[in-house]
């Protein structure tokens, strides 16, 4: 099976859940304008701290791969950092201190299970989770920009600006090209785990819970 194949067909395993996440109720109520500045404000707290970490797990990986293989890594270090860049001009718009962010436990899960497969998983395993995750949370990321613009007035760069990356995707394809994907048999597992902690990071940022 080739890598594209491979890849829609665990997004159709995925459908459930993928939904549950691109529906959620925190960008149902948004729209509505129910949620309150300070969620927003909290969500982006959540993110700083989960954007450190992610880049500091990508560079794990880069560090654990081969050249050429490992230049989609260092590509996506180098788009992440902008995006750390862009939580921190819309902190500075919400006027957040960073030395005063508490991370949410439920929240940041996610990163913590990242961590764990940057250190422990293999380079296939790692950039098919990365093109399962990404795409899905940056599309959420958008709506909530475009209605935070619309709703409340408010510009922030971190959710307007970010992007994934198509180009980057059909590079990483290619990659995965000399690889038999079949033979990692626990992909699909740890795709619907990493999806599960994609979930609830939003539904902590929506219940607010510590």
């Amino acid at each position: 099976m080739k890598p594209l194949e491979f890849l829609e067909k665990l997004r159709y395993e995925l459908q459930e859940i993928n939904l549950k996440i691109s529906r959620h109720r925190f960008i149902e109520d948004l729209s509505q304008g129910k949620i309150s500045i300070d969620k927003i404000r909290n969500l982006l707290q959540q993110q700083y701290y989960i954007a450190r970490s992610d880049s500091k797990a990508l560079a794990l990986m880069y560090s654990r791969s081969e050249y050429p293989d490992n230049d989609f890594f260092l590509k996506l270090i180098i788009s992440h950092q902008e995006a750390i860049k862009k939580v921190d001009e819309s902190l500075d718009k919400l006027g957040i201190k960073k030395e005063t962010i508490v991370p949410n436990p439920r929240a940041v899960a996610f990163t913590h299970f990242f961590f764990y497969i940057a250190y422990f998983r293999s380079l296939p395993e790692q950039i098919i989770l990365i093109l399962i995750n990404f795409p899905i949370f940056i599309e959420n990321i958008n709506k909530i920009g475009l209605l935070i613009n619309k709703n409340y007035n408010l510009y922030l760069p971190f959710f307007v600006e970010a992007k994934w990356d198509r180009e980057l995707e059909y590079f990483a394809l290619k990659i995965l090209e000399k690889y038999s994907l079949e033979e990692y048999k626990e992909i699909p597992l740890l795709a619907l785990t990493i999806q599960k902690y994609e979930l609830e990071f939003w539904n902590a940022i929506y219940e607010e819970t510590f």
